[in-house]
């Protein structure tokens, strides 16, 4: 007798999320943290980036999936944020989740491989994550001096920096 094979062999999974997003909506609504139906428009970013990741880690398809999964998940996430808890804060200040949003969204391609590691795609992941961290600290003020300042200063921290990479993209690809 053949073994049968499920049509939807993660439909417990999918329905648990479904759950976890539908109640998370209805508990933001019934706190009056939601304004108003306008401003869950990011649930379709969200919901089209976990398709995408769905697709890549439960279904085996193709790993070009990951970065605009991430990316329409994190986006979607950090829109629906800005739309209902944090609608206050201005993007001149909140600017460099940008670039966090899109150094998250890089980072789990680069480790996708089974027993393999893209170590040219982690390492500028890394320092996308590190600069917006950087930005960060600038752009909410929380470093009294300028950034040209801290620049002008600091700037040597590059080059140990880039070196400490480059010794350890070279450990790394010694080990395969």
């Amino acid at each position: 007798m053949k073994d049968k094979v499920q049509r939807f062999p993660h439909k417990v999974l999918v329905l648990g999320i479904v759950f976890i997003l539908v109640g998370i909506l209805l508990l933001l609504w019934r706190l009056n943290l939601l304004p108003s139906l306008g401003a869950l428009w990011p649930v379709v970013f969200i919901l089209i980036g976990l398709y995408f990741l769905h697709q890549v880690f439960l279904q085996n398809r193709s790993r070009r999936f990951i970065l605009p999964g991430m990316t329409f998940t994190l986006g979607g996430i950090f829109f629906l944020l800005k739309n209902t808890v944090i609608p206050s804060m201005s993007l001149t200040h909140i600017w460099p989740v940008f670039m966090l949003i899109t150094g998250l969204s890089i980072l789990p391609y680069g480790f996708s491989k089974k027993r393999t590691t893209r170590v040219a795609i982690i390492i500028p992941a890394c320092a996308i994550i590190g600069m917006s961290i950087i930005f960060f600290l600038f752009s909410l003020r929380l470093i009294d001096t300028s950034f040209k300042d801290f620049v002008l200063t600091w700037w040597p921290t590059l080059l140990l920096l880039s070196g400490a990479m480059l010794i350890l993209s070279y450990m790394m690809r010694r080990k395969r």
